[in-house]
Protein backbone atom coordinates (compact mmCIF):
# COMPACT_ATOMS: atom_id res chain seq x y z
CA UNK A 1 0.00 0.00 0.00
CA UNK A 2 1.10 3.73 -0.53
CA UNK A 3 0.56 4.75 3.05
CA UNK A 4 1.61 2.58 5.91
CA UNK A 5 -1.18 3.82 8.43
CA UNK A 6 0.82 2.65 11.48
CA UNK A 7 2.89 5.93 11.12
CA UNK A 8 0.78 8.49 11.70
CA UNK A 9 1.74 9.36 15.18
CA UNK A 10 3.30 12.20 14.58
CA UNK A 11 0.17 14.11 12.96
CA UNK A 12 -3.61 14.43 13.91
CA UNK A 13 -6.38 13.56 10.99
CA UNK A 14 -7.01 16.08 9.34
CA UNK A 15 -10.85 16.54 8.68
CA UNK A 16 -12.36 15.99 5.28
CA UNK A 17 -10.34 18.19 2.66
CA UNK A 18 -13.06 17.73 0.37
CA UNK A 19 -15.98 19.03 2.15
CA UNK A 20 -17.07 22.49 0.72
CA UNK A 21 -15.84 25.26 3.51
CA UNK A 22 -15.34 28.01 1.14
CA UNK A 23 -17.84 30.25 -1.34
CA UNK A 24 -19.02 28.29 -4.79
CA UNK A 25 -17.34 31.46 -6.14
CA UNK A 26 -13.95 30.95 -4.53
CA UNK A 27 -13.65 27.18 -5.33
CA UNK A 28 -10.74 26.89 -7.36
CA UNK A 29 -10.69 25.72 -10.82
CA UNK A 30 -8.41 22.65 -10.29
CA UNK A 31 -9.76 22.12 -7.01
CA UNK A 32 -13.57 21.55 -9.28
CA UNK A 33 -11.44 19.50 -11.70
CA UNK A 34 -10.00 17.28 -9.02
CA UNK A 35 -13.49 16.97 -7.37
CA UNK A 36 -15.94 16.48 -9.86
CA UNK A 37 -14.28 15.04 -12.98
CA UNK A 38 -14.17 11.19 -12.73
CA UNK A 39 -11.22 11.05 -14.97
CA UNK A 40 -8.97 12.65 -11.67
CA UNK A 41 -10.79 9.80 -9.10
CA UNK A 42 -7.46 7.83 -8.58
CA UNK A 43 -6.27 11.63 -7.48
CA UNK A 44 -8.78 12.35 -5.52
CA UNK A 45 -8.36 9.30 -3.49
CA UNK A 46 -4.32 9.20 -3.52
CA UNK A 47 -4.34 13.07 -2.04
CA UNK A 48 -7.18 11.74 0.67
CA UNK A 49 -5.01 8.94 1.94
CA UNK A 50 -1.98 11.85 2.34
CA UNK A 51 -3.79 14.33 3.93
CA UNK A 52 -4.66 11.98 6.08
CA UNK A 53 -1.87 12.01 7.96
CA UNK A 54 -1.02 15.57 7.77
CA UNK A 55 -1.75 17.97 10.63
CA UNK A 56 -3.58 21.15 9.70
CA UNK A 57 -0.97 23.47 11.49
CA UNK A 58 -2.33 26.86 10.88
CA UNK A 59 -5.43 25.81 10.56
CA UNK A 60 -5.87 27.14 6.94
CA UNK A 61 -4.79 24.27 4.69
CA UNK A 62 -8.53 22.81 3.68
CA UNK A 63 -9.54 26.79 2.91
CA UNK A 64 -6.55 27.03 0.95
CA UNK A 65 -6.72 23.88 -0.15
CA UNK A 66 -9.93 24.31 -2.04
CA UNK A 67 -9.13 28.22 -2.81
CA UNK A 68 -6.16 30.61 -4.23
CA UNK A 69 -4.01 27.95 -2.10
CA UNK A 70 -4.52 25.06 -4.12
CA UNK A 71 -1.27 24.73 -5.80
CA UNK A 72 1.12 25.52 -3.06
CA UNK A 73 -1.18 23.43 -0.99
CA UNK A 74 -0.76 20.74 -3.42
CA UNK A 75 2.92 20.88 -3.74
CA UNK A 76 3.38 20.34 0.11
CA UNK A 77 1.07 17.05 -0.19
CA UNK A 78 4.08 16.11 -2.78
CA UNK A 79 6.75 17.31 -0.30
CA UNK A 80 5.15 15.21 2.73
CA UNK A 81 4.33 11.99 1.18
CA UNK A 82 8.34 12.29 -1.05
CA UNK A 83 10.00 12.67 2.73
CA UNK A 84 7.43 10.22 4.06
CA UNK A 85 8.20 7.82 1.29
CA UNK A 86 11.91 8.47 1.87
CA UNK A 87 11.50 7.05 5.59
CA UNK A 88 12.17 10.65 6.98
CA UNK A 89 10.09 11.39 10.58
CA UNK A 90 8.11 14.82 9.77
CA UNK A 91 8.21 16.01 13.54
CA UNK A 92 4.95 18.52 14.31
CA UNK A 93 6.78 20.89 16.65
CA UNK A 94 6.93 24.28 14.78
CA UNK A 95 4.61 26.60 13.18
CA UNK A 96 7.52 27.59 10.92
CA UNK A 97 9.09 26.74 8.21
CA UNK A 98 6.49 24.21 6.96
CA UNK A 99 8.33 20.77 7.68
CA UNK A 100 10.89 19.88 10.23
CA UNK A 101 12.53 16.40 9.61
CA UNK A 102 14.57 13.96 11.02
CA UNK A 103 16.34 11.15 9.72
CA UNK A 104 18.12 9.22 12.24
CA UNK A 105 19.72 11.73 14.68
CA UNK A 106 19.87 14.54 11.96
CA UNK A 107 17.52 16.75 11.17
CA UNK A 108 16.70 19.94 9.10
CA UNK A 109 13.89 22.53 7.86
CA UNK A 110 12.45 22.75 4.65
CA UNK A 111 10.20 25.88 3.07
CA UNK A 112 8.47 25.37 0.36
CA UNK A 113 7.58 27.52 -2.41
CA UNK A 114 5.97 28.21 -6.12
CA UNK A 115 6.05 30.57 -8.36
CA UNK A 116 2.20 31.00 -8.58
CA UNK A 117 -0.16 32.36 -11.03
CA UNK A 118 -1.28 35.95 -11.38
CA UNK A 119 -4.52 37.11 -12.62
CA UNK A 120 -2.88 39.83 -15.15
CA UNK A 121 -0.19 37.60 -16.34
CA UNK A 122 -0.08 37.94 -20.30
CA UNK A 123 1.17 34.83 -20.92
CA UNK A 124 -2.38 32.67 -20.70
CA UNK A 125 -2.74 28.86 -21.55
CA UNK A 126 -4.02 30.43 -24.89
CA UNK A 127 -1.40 32.43 -25.82
CA UNK A 128 0.80 30.25 -25.09
CA UNK A 129 -0.51 27.54 -27.60
CA UNK A 130 -0.96 29.86 -30.19
CA UNK A 131 2.95 31.04 -29.71
CA UNK A 132 4.14 26.74 -29.62
CA UNK A 133 1.79 26.27 -32.35
CA UNK A 134 3.54 28.87 -34.65
CA UNK A 135 6.92 28.03 -32.94
CA UNK A 136 7.22 31.91 -32.46
CA UNK A 137 10.43 31.12 -31.12
CA UNK A 138 10.85 34.94 -29.72
CA UNK A 139 8.10 34.10 -27.52
CA UNK A 140 9.19 31.04 -26.55
CA UNK A 141 12.77 33.01 -25.24
CA UNK A 142 10.76 35.59 -23.56
CA UNK A 143 9.16 32.31 -21.73
CA UNK A 144 11.94 30.97 -20.15
CA UNK A 145 13.37 34.46 -19.35
CA UNK A 146 10.20 34.78 -17.62
CA UNK A 147 10.77 31.19 -15.74
CA UNK A 148 14.50 32.31 -14.50
CA UNK A 149 13.19 35.95 -13.08
CA UNK A 150 9.70 33.54 -11.53
CA UNK A 151 11.46 31.45 -9.81
CA UNK A 152 14.22 33.39 -8.95
CA UNK A 153 12.60 36.01 -7.46
CA UNK A 154 10.43 33.67 -5.43
CA UNK A 155 13.56 32.18 -3.97
CA UNK A 156 15.55 35.59 -3.40
CA UNK A 157 12.09 36.68 -1.27
CA UNK A 158 12.57 34.23 0.98
CA UNK A 159 15.66 35.64 2.43
CA UNK A 160 13.74 38.35 3.64
CA UNK A 161 12.22 35.77 5.77
CA UNK A 162 15.71 35.38 8.11
CA UNK A 163 14.01 31.47 9.02
CA UNK A 164 18.22 30.94 10.07
CA UNK A 165 17.68 32.88 12.82
CA UNK A 166 14.23 31.46 14.57
CA UNK A 167 15.64 29.62 17.86
CA UNK A 168 14.94 25.99 17.17
CA UNK A 169 16.29 26.46 13.41
CA UNK A 170 20.00 27.72 14.68
CA UNK A 171 22.50 25.40 13.81
CA UNK A 172 20.46 23.38 11.60
CA UNK A 173 20.17 23.40 7.74
CA UNK A 174 17.30 24.91 6.03
CA UNK A 175 16.36 24.04 2.70
CA UNK A 176 13.86 25.91 0.17
CA UNK A 177 11.51 23.86 -1.65
CA UNK A 178 10.34 25.02 -4.64
CA UNK A 179 8.30 24.38 -8.38
CA UNK A 180 7.25 26.35 -11.19
CA UNK A 181 3.18 27.02 -11.54
CA UNK A 182 3.22 30.20 -12.37
CA UNK A 183 1.75 29.70 -16.06
CA UNK A 184 0.92 26.67 -18.61
CA UNK A 185 4.08 25.40 -19.81
CA UNK A 186 6.16 26.21 -16.68
CA UNK A 187 6.34 22.45 -15.59
CA UNK A 188 7.89 21.42 -19.31
CA UNK A 189 10.34 23.89 -19.31
CA UNK A 190 14.04 22.24 -18.65
CA UNK A 191 15.06 22.15 -15.13
CA UNK A 192 18.91 23.42 -16.88
CA UNK A 193 17.16 27.24 -16.19
CA UNK A 194 16.96 26.75 -12.53
CA UNK A 195 20.57 25.18 -12.21
CA UNK A 196 21.47 28.41 -14.33
CA UNK A 197 20.13 30.58 -12.13
CA UNK A 198 21.28 28.82 -8.76
CA UNK A 199 24.79 28.96 -10.30
CA UNK A 200 25.60 31.62 -12.26
CA UNK A 201 26.46 29.02 -15.03
CA UNK A 202 25.19 28.48 -18.45
CA UNK A 203 26.56 25.11 -19.80
CA UNK A 204 27.16 25.01 -23.36
CA UNK A 205 26.75 21.44 -25.64
CA UNK A 206 27.14 20.28 -28.77
CA UNK A 207 25.25 17.30 -30.63
CA UNK A 208 27.49 15.09 -31.69
CA UNK A 209 26.67 11.51 -33.15
CA UNK A 210 23.78 11.29 -30.48
CA UNK A 211 26.44 12.49 -28.01
CA UNK A 212 25.77 15.80 -25.75
CA UNK A 213 29.34 16.93 -25.46
CA UNK A 214 30.62 19.42 -23.13
CA UNK A 215 31.67 22.45 -24.82
CA UNK A 216 32.11 25.36 -22.60
CA UNK A 217 30.45 27.02 -19.04
CA UNK A 218 29.40 30.44 -20.02
CA UNK A 219 28.96 32.81 -16.64
CA UNK A 220 25.91 34.04 -16.83
CA UNK A 221 25.36 37.57 -14.60
CA UNK A 222 21.90 38.66 -14.67
CA UNK A 223 18.46 37.69 -16.11
CA UNK A 224 16.79 40.15 -17.80
CA UNK A 225 12.60 40.23 -18.90
CA UNK A 226 10.97 43.13 -19.85
CA UNK A 227 12.19 45.95 -17.74
CA UNK A 228 12.70 43.33 -14.86
CA UNK A 229 16.36 42.45 -14.23
CA UNK A 230 17.39 39.92 -11.37
CA UNK A 231 21.16 38.93 -10.35
CA UNK A 232 21.97 35.40 -11.07
CA UNK A 233 24.02 33.00 -9.40
CA UNK A 234 21.94 32.92 -6.26
CA UNK A 235 24.01 31.13 -4.22
CA UNK A 236 26.84 33.68 -4.32
CA UNK A 237 24.21 36.51 -2.47
CA UNK A 238 24.31 38.05 0.97
CA UNK A 239 22.37 35.27 3.47
CA UNK A 240 21.88 32.35 1.19
CA UNK A 241 25.13 30.87 2.91
CA UNK A 242 22.09 30.18 5.62
CA UNK A 243 20.61 28.14 2.83
CA UNK A 244 22.16 24.54 2.47
CA UNK A 245 19.86 23.38 -0.65
CA UNK A 246 17.16 23.84 -3.21
CA UNK A 247 14.28 21.25 -3.77
CA UNK A 248 13.13 21.41 -7.38
CA UNK A 249 10.56 19.35 -9.07
CA UNK A 250 8.56 20.47 -12.28
CA UNK A 251 6.21 17.37 -11.50
CA UNK A 252 3.95 18.20 -8.94
CA UNK A 253 0.28 18.39 -10.63
CA UNK A 254 -2.86 16.47 -10.72
CA UNK A 255 -1.53 13.93 -13.27
CA UNK A 256 1.54 13.07 -11.47
CA UNK A 257 -1.27 11.87 -8.20
CA UNK A 258 -3.46 10.48 -10.61
CA UNK A 259 -0.45 8.14 -11.60
CA UNK A 260 0.46 7.44 -8.49
CA UNK A 261 -3.45 6.56 -7.44
CA UNK A 262 -3.98 4.74 -10.60
CA UNK A 263 -0.93 2.53 -10.21
CA UNK A 264 -1.53 1.82 -6.57
CA UNK A 265 -5.55 0.85 -7.38
CA UNK A 266 -6.65 3.83 -5.42
CA UNK A 267 -9.96 4.24 -8.71
CA UNK A 268 -12.97 2.04 -9.11
CA UNK A 269 -12.78 3.70 -12.58
CA UNK A 270 -11.25 2.02 -15.95
CA UNK A 271 -9.18 4.73 -17.41
CA UNK A 272 -6.83 4.72 -20.37
CA UNK A 273 -4.47 6.83 -19.29
CA UNK A 274 -0.94 7.76 -21.58
CA UNK A 275 2.02 9.37 -20.20
CA UNK A 276 4.72 10.57 -22.63
CA UNK A 277 7.80 13.09 -22.81
CA UNK A 278 11.72 12.74 -22.10
CA UNK A 279 13.35 11.22 -19.78
CA UNK A 280 17.27 10.43 -18.83
CA UNK A 281 18.81 7.98 -21.49
CA UNK A 282 21.98 5.94 -19.59
CA UNK A 283 22.74 3.88 -22.56
CA UNK A 284 25.83 5.52 -23.29
CA UNK A 285 27.66 8.58 -21.22
CA UNK A 286 26.36 12.18 -22.38
CA UNK A 287 23.30 10.64 -24.52
CA UNK A 288 20.52 13.17 -24.60
CA UNK A 289 16.87 12.93 -23.44
CA UNK A 290 15.41 9.90 -25.11
CA UNK A 291 11.39 9.78 -25.33
CA UNK A 292 9.02 7.51 -23.85
CA UNK A 293 5.33 6.39 -23.96
CA UNK A 294 4.08 4.54 -21.66
CA UNK A 295 -0.24 3.47 -20.34
CA UNK A 296 -0.14 3.49 -16.59
CA UNK A 297 -1.19 -0.06 -15.44
CA UNK A 298 -3.28 -0.51 -12.36
CA UNK A 299 -1.33 -1.83 -9.98
CA UNK A 300 1.69 -2.32 -12.03
CA UNK A 301 4.42 0.13 -10.19
CA UNK A 302 6.19 2.25 -12.60
CA UNK A 303 6.39 5.54 -11.00
CA UNK A 304 7.76 6.80 -7.52
CA UNK A 305 7.51 10.30 -5.71
CA UNK A 306 11.27 11.00 -6.14
CA UNK A 307 10.79 10.70 -9.72
CA UNK A 308 11.73 14.39 -11.42
CA UNK A 309 12.76 15.78 -8.45
CA UNK A 310 16.43 17.31 -7.77
CA UNK A 311 18.42 18.77 -4.63
CA UNK A 312 20.83 21.26 -5.59
CA UNK A 313 23.21 21.95 -2.72
CA UNK A 314 24.45 25.09 -1.94
CA UNK A 315 28.78 25.27 -2.45
CA UNK A 316 28.76 28.06 -0.21
CA UNK A 317 26.66 26.31 2.94
CA UNK A 318 27.66 27.56 6.40
CA UNK A 319 25.89 24.14 7.35
CA UNK A 320 25.70 21.66 4.34
CA UNK A 321 22.77 19.07 3.69
CA UNK A 322 24.29 15.62 4.51
CA UNK A 323 23.96 13.81 0.97
CA UNK A 324 23.56 10.77 2.36
CA UNK A 325 20.09 11.28 3.79
CA UNK A 326 18.47 10.70 0.10
CA UNK A 327 18.63 7.62 -1.79
CA UNK A 328 18.02 7.14 -5.68
CA UNK A 329 17.19 11.20 -5.70
CA UNK A 330 18.98 12.85 -8.37
CA UNK A 331 21.60 15.44 -6.59
CA UNK A 332 23.77 18.41 -8.00
CA UNK A 333 27.04 19.91 -6.36
CA UNK A 334 30.03 21.47 -6.96
CA UNK A 335 33.45 19.37 -6.10
CA UNK A 336 36.44 19.77 -4.38
CA UNK A 337 38.21 20.87 -8.23
CA UNK A 338 34.99 23.67 -8.81
CA UNK A 339 33.63 21.27 -11.00
CA UNK A 340 29.60 20.52 -11.27
CA UNK A 341 29.08 16.54 -9.78
CA UNK A 342 26.28 14.59 -8.52
CA UNK A 343 24.17 11.72 -8.20
CA UNK A 344 21.90 10.98 -11.46
CA UNK A 345 18.60 8.29 -11.34
CA UNK A 346 18.57 5.89 -14.16
CA UNK A 347 15.05 6.86 -14.77
CA UNK A 348 15.00 10.46 -14.03
CA UNK A 349 12.19 12.23 -16.17
CA UNK A 350 13.05 15.76 -17.59
CA UNK A 351 9.07 16.19 -18.70
CA UNK A 352 5.76 14.85 -19.54
CA UNK A 353 2.48 15.11 -20.23
CA UNK A 354 -0.39 12.85 -20.09
CA UNK A 355 -3.70 12.13 -21.52
CA UNK A 356 -6.38 9.80 -19.88
CA UNK A 357 -9.96 8.76 -20.78
CA UNK A 358 -12.09 6.25 -19.34
CA UNK A 359 -13.82 2.97 -20.66
CA UNK A 360 -17.58 3.19 -20.06
CA UNK A 361 -19.78 -0.10 -19.65
CA UNK A 362 -22.42 0.10 -22.17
Amino acid sequence: MIIDKSLTIFYKKMEDIYKIIVSEDKLNERFKLLTENALFDPAKNIIKNICDLIDDKDGNFIKDFQSTGFDARLWEIYLFIFLYENLFELINDFNRPDFHVKKKEYDFFIKASLSSEKNDDKYSEQYIKKAVEKNDLVIQKKLTDYYSIRLGSVLFSKLNKKYWELDWVKGKPIVLAITPSHNYIAKFLPDAKIMEYLYGVNIISKEIGGELIHIKNEVVEEHTHGEKTIPSNFFSHPNTENISAIIFSNNCDLHKFNRMGYEHKLSEKNLIMIRSGYKYDDSKPNAKAKDFTYQVEKGKSTENWNESLTIFHNPNAKIPLDKDLFHNVRQLWVNDKGEFDGIMMKHFVYNSITGVSEILDR
